[in-house]
């Protein structure tokens, strides 16, 4: 009886200690890093543009923002939690719709205050490029978001979105103003998509010298991982384009092509501005009907990649059209305007 009653005691007193630290795990803050597969956990102590401190049983340890994914907070409430994964996911209007069940007395941080309005703005603004939603008060939302946390670990993500919402407004001149910061920062991948973005605006504007210029910055980096192998091959297919509009057609198209049949067809991002960079080259020489196939091949294949589809399909309008091709011109036309009503290439005529 003894023996059996010192087991129990025992048994009891290891479940105490599970529940205490099970207890202790749930209370401390959760790091999300690209250099390791589990989240490091402790006390967040500090945030800035470039690093996260985390306390980690008395060691502070510093996460540069270009490797943070994302912070889970200790005690914050459910729908905090849930709206940061809905952006994970994508799913922005379920992010908001859990964003408004917040009661802010349970943002008992300004880490959590922060995040909360980041991922507010955040979905608004990627619903106002996508679904046609108020750009004007998406971009206001996010400068106040800036406004109010300018060292927030966000900070770059921000200023690269109100670039892409700027872009894809047609306010190229405030696009090239957001990502410009971008390209000072002291992370290089975030260098190298901001100059890659940075090209793509001066190539709206016209500006294709400068564009070669942001490309070719791309190009030089150092290095060597696989988003910057990626960041590249795009960089040589705005390349590609800015031949082509600069009085090149047949090097860009030469360009192109040579990126086309070297890489994988998987990479539906690539392959879409790829062809859509082969349509813009032929159309400078002059060559509709090798323009269209090249456009023909984003939309059919390679639609994955919203932007380069709607830039597609907006040039596609215009060559059946010219074609005598109205069923088709206006069935282009038809999936611009039902799946981009956000995007500039819906506004263009």
């Amino acid at each position: 009886m003894q023996f059996c009653q010192l087991k129990i005691a025992v048994a009891a007193a290891v479940l105490g200690s599970c529940c205490a630290l099970v207890a202790q795990a749930q209370s401390l803050d959760s790091v999300y890093s690209t250099k390791a597969g589990v989240p490091s956990k402790g006390t967040i102590t500090a945030v800035t543009k470039t690093e996260v401190t985390l306390d980690m049983a008395g060691v502070a340890r510093p996460f540069p923002t270009n490797e943070v994914t994302r912070v889970v907070y200790a005690d914050e409430p459910n729908e905090l939690t849930n709206a940061r994964n809905s952006v994970v996911a994508k799913n922005y209007n379920a992010a908001l719709e859990e964003l408004k069940k917040i009661d802010p007395a349970t943002l008992t941080r300004v880490f959590m205050q922060h995040d909360a309005a980041y991922y507010r703005a955040l979905s608004a603004l990627r619903l106002a490029m996508t679904e046609g939603g108020d750009k004007v008060k998406a971009e206001a939302d996010m400068l106040a978001f800036l406004r109010t946390a300018p060292d927030s670990y966000h900070f770059y993500e921000a200023a690269e979105l109100l670039g892409d919402l700027a872009a894809s407004s047609g306010k190229y001149e405030n696009a090239v103003r957001y990502y410009g910061p971008i390209t000072k920062a002291p992370f290089e991948d975030y260098q190298m998509r901001a100059n890659n973005a940075l090209a793509r605006a001066q190539i709206a504007q016209k500006n294709y010298p400068a564009a070669l210029a942001s490309f070719e910055a791309v190009l030089a980096g150092n290095l060597n991982t696989t988003e910057a192998t990626q960041q590249k091959l795009l960089a040589s297919v705005g390349k590609a384009q800015c031949l082509g509009e600069t009085g090149k057609p047949d090097e860009g198209v030469a360009m192109a092509e040579g990126i086309i049949a070297k890489n994988d067809p998987q990479d539906a991002k690539l392959f879409a501005r790829a062809y859509n960079a082969l349509g813009a080259c032929h159309l400078k020489a002059g060559r509709s009907k090798d323009a269209l196939l090249a456009y023909l091949h984003t939309d059919v294949l390679f639609y994955a990649d919203g932007d380069a589809h709607a830039e597609a399909l907006y040039h596609l309008t215009k060559l059946w059209g010219e074609l005598n091709k109205a069923d088709r011109a206006t069935a282009a036309r038809a999936t611009l305007r039902d799946r981009y009503a956000g995007s500039i290439w819906n506004a263009k005529e």
